[in-house]
């Protein structure tokens, strides 16, 4: 599975715009209620809107080989947040992963994630980390459970390794739902709750519905 777009809205377009696009320099159109940036073989939407509670999350795929390179790179721009005393944080054994996570516009919880499944991709190596996609985005739910046997059953996603009533991973490493319980504090600063705003993520994937509404704000579309 692969996130194509993701849709949100924020409260400050402008600043959101100076995020992305000054202190991650990545590629962003605007208009007057709308930017679309670029990252990778992702879009993320950004849309004027009211304010909401929580926060949304998301993360965007580098590679193995660029890891120390985005680490330095990006303590540069953003201040990291730690996990156990370190800025670094480990998946477990099924992620095989390393992460970088950081605030966004408006508190949102963005990521840095080097998944060794990544490391034979070979790109020239650039003035900036490359950025693969969006290659998780958190949603918060009311019933953790449900919402998995939904997109299961409805769009054909699979479990990738983790499941409860608090925490489930769907799709696979190119790209993950984080299914959370609406009352679960974000890892790994542990102070925000999931976002109550709207959320749309269009995927890739080769099967089911081309639309699920999880609730009056959150929908997954398949391309």
């Amino acid at each position: 599975m692969k996130i194509l777009n993701v849709s949100i809205t924020v409260r400050n377009l402008t600043k959101a715009v100076h995020f992305y696009r000054d202190n991650l320099l990545l590629p962003i159109e605007v208009t007057s209620t709308s930017a679309v940036v670029t990252i990778g073989s992702s879009r993320l939407r950004l849309s004027a809107g009211d304010s909401f509670e929580g926060v949304h999350h998301l993360a965007f795929g580098i590679l193995p080989s660029e890891f120390d390179f985005a680490h330095e790179w990006l303590a540069r721009r953003v201040s990291l947040l730690q996990a156990d005393g370190s800025d670094v944080i480990l998946g477990s054994k099924e992620w095989q992963s390393r992460s970088l996570y950081f605030l966004g516009p408006e508190g949102i919880i963005l990521e840095f994630i080097a998944r060794e499944a990544d490391a034979s991709i070979l790109i020239s190596k650039g003035e900036n980390p490359h950025m693969l996609s969006i290659s998780e985005v958190g949603i918060g739910v009311e019933d953790v459970l449900t919402t998995v046997a939904t997109l299961s059953e409805e769009l054909a996603i699979p479990n990738y390794y983790d499941y409860s009533s608090m925490f489930a991973s769907m799709g696979s490493h190119d790209g993950l739902l984080i299914v959370v319980q609406q009352e679960r504090l974000w890892f790994p600063n542990k102070v925000s709750l999931p976002a109550s705003g709207p959320l749309s993520v269009q995927i890739e994937a080769p099967a089911g519905k081309s639309r699920v509404d999880l609730n009056s704000r959150i929908s997954i579309v398949r391309a």
